[in-house]
């Protein structure tokens, strides 16, 4: 279920219409329209939180693995890294979940991406490059 059709579920399970929840987290109702029925998310962690406390949910049930990242790349990078992360998120799904490489190709890609993401970040502590 993604982020939209949750927000959606836990709006209606407390028969309050979109209006009230704009009103509630003080947003447009057109911003709550797009969660919904767009699939756009909130563009910061605040936003989040508010959520999660309004409805008093965990806010990982809002946030996927793949939204946060999203989010984390927003944060860092601004609108460019969010568009990145995502670009990245949904390539990397689709080779993963269909086409026609095989299991054991899908396998050493994997195990490639995980060995260039450990020998960058062994070159990053090398030279003193940290990123939080």
């Amino acid at each position: 279920m993604n982020f939209g059709s949750k927000l959606r579920k836990l709006r209606e399970d407390r028969n309050m219409t979109q209006a009230d929840l704009a009103k509630a987290l003080g947003l447009s109702l057109k911003a709550v329209s797009n969660y919904e029925l767009k699939g756009t998310r909130p563009r910061k962690m605040e936003m989040y939180e508010k959520i999660s406390q309004l409805f008093q949910v965990d806010i990982n049930y809002l946030l996927t693995d793949d939204s946060s990242f999203v989010l984390k790349a927003q944060e860092s990078y601004g609108y460019q890294g969010a568009r990145e992360a995502e670009e990245l998120l949904n390539s990397m799904t689709g080779l993963f979940a269909g086409g026609d490489l095989p299991e054991e190709d899908k396998d050493a890609l994997f195990e490639a991406i995980q060995e260039a993401y450990w020998e960058a970040k062994l070159e990053n502590k090398k030279y003193g490059k940290k990123r939080d």
